[in-house]
């Protein structure tokens, strides 16, 4: 098994950004000596807000990459929501479009849809399947473990001044703007989920969770194109560690 930390400069960000690389062994690739004509699939993953990408390390990301052939990509995505802040970087763009032209410069990934996958856990989970509702030209596939998806519910209890998943009312207006309308714009998920119908979605939520619901509706609009499984981890056990294995073997037909 490997893992490799890539820092670089990204100029979306306006700054340079940190993410974990997880693969098989070099004597498990296909690597000519002049060339590297065999593209492998990967996963890009989101971390929740609050973490960092080097929460993935608490989880069999590494062993999954190993068992299925594959690279998984971590970026540290700060506490932006998975986002394209309106007073902040342009993390959405970044995850979506630069990081991945960063990373087919110095490793041999494919860049076809069908071997481009998202995933994520809590509120990465959220920005995972925006992604892929936004970008099915980028994404097929989703995994969203125990995620967090109501956001318009999110900004009405930080209105009334509770703190909710690492935000307050000022910190999801950098992050959103108005936080009054959430609720049928490119935010909402939901209503992505209602307007858009490519890709395929594997969606968990741990029992008794605070968000189950909400995953459950999320699997409901998406109907055939979502598998659903209720588990018993949670996001703030940062594991994931049976999930996380079903969801990639899912992603890769196993």
């Amino acid at each position: 098994m490997a893992m490799i930390e890539m820092n670089a400069l990204s100029t979306v960000l306006c700054g340079s950004f940190s993410a974990k690389v997880f693969f098989p062994e070099m004597d498990k690739l296909e690597l000519g000596e002049n060339d590297y004509d065999k593209k492998y699939p990967v996963l890009w993953l989101y971390h929740s807000d609050g973490g960092s990408s080097m929460d993935w390390l608490c989880t069999p990301a590494e062993k999954c990459a190993v068992e299925n052939g594959i690279f998984i990509i971590a970026a540290d995505v700060q506490h932006c929501l998975c986002t394209n802040m309106e007073y902040g970087p342009k993390y959405e763009e970044f995850m979506v479009k630069e990081l991945a032209g960063i990373c087919r410069n110095n490793l041999p990934l494919s860049d076809k849809p069908e071997l481009n996958w998202i995933g994520g856990v809590g509120t990465g989970a959220y920005g995972a399947v925006k992604a892929a509702l936004k970008h099915p030209e980028v994404f097929s596939a989703c995994i969203a473990m125990d995620g967090i998806y109501d956001m318009g519910k999110i900004c009405e209890r930080a209105k009334h001044g509770e703190t909710v998943v690492c935000h307050n009312e000022e910190s999801l207006k950098a992050v959103f703007g108005d936080i009054d309308h959430i609720k049928g714009s490119d935010n909402d998920v939901f209503a992505l989920a209602e307007k858009n119908s490519s890709g395929r979605y594997y969606i968990t939520g741990a029992k008794g969770s605070a968000y189950q619901k909400e995953a459950v509706e999320l699997t409901r609009i998406l109907k055939d194109r979502a598998v659903y499984e209720e588990t018993d981890e949670t996001e703030a056990d940062f594991s994931c560690i049976t999930t996380m294995k079903k969801a990639v073997a899912w992603l890769c037909g196993r």
